[in-house]
């Protein structure tokens, strides 16, 4: 009986932890980058002062241009925000990628 404490809790505790996707949630990487195009565009449309509908406008494009709907993005970003180790995690690469694209269009001197 001993022996199947450890297994019980380590069961329950994993079984508290919901990592399965929601129904049309995007993956991480394909995710990653679709965040990191609407923090883009949103840094254009304050850069140029734009109203409020031109930027909710540029966003929608994004998403368009991407091929995902508002649904999926709002569902997965809901789904990453449930967890704060995950919302980390994401955010981390988030960092990565946008590291990595401000060095691919800075040239080096």
């Amino acid at each position: 009986m001993r022996r199947l404490l450890p297994i019980f809790c380590l069961f329950a505790l994993l079984s508290c932890r919901s990592d399965n996707r929601p129904p049309g949630a995007l993956d991480e990487p394909r995710f990653v980058g679709v965040y990191c195009d609407l923090l883009e565009e949103s840094l254009r449309s304050r850069n140029v002062s734009a109203e409020p509908d031109t930027a909710l406008s540029n966003a929608a494009a994004v998403l368009n241009r991407k091929g995902i709907s508002r649904e999926a993005f709002e569902s997965t970003y809901s789904w990453y925000n449930e967890d704060i180790t995950r919302w980390k995690n994401f955010m981390e690469e988030v960092t990565r990628e946008l590291e990595r694209r401000e060095a691919t269009r800075t040239p080096r001197p």
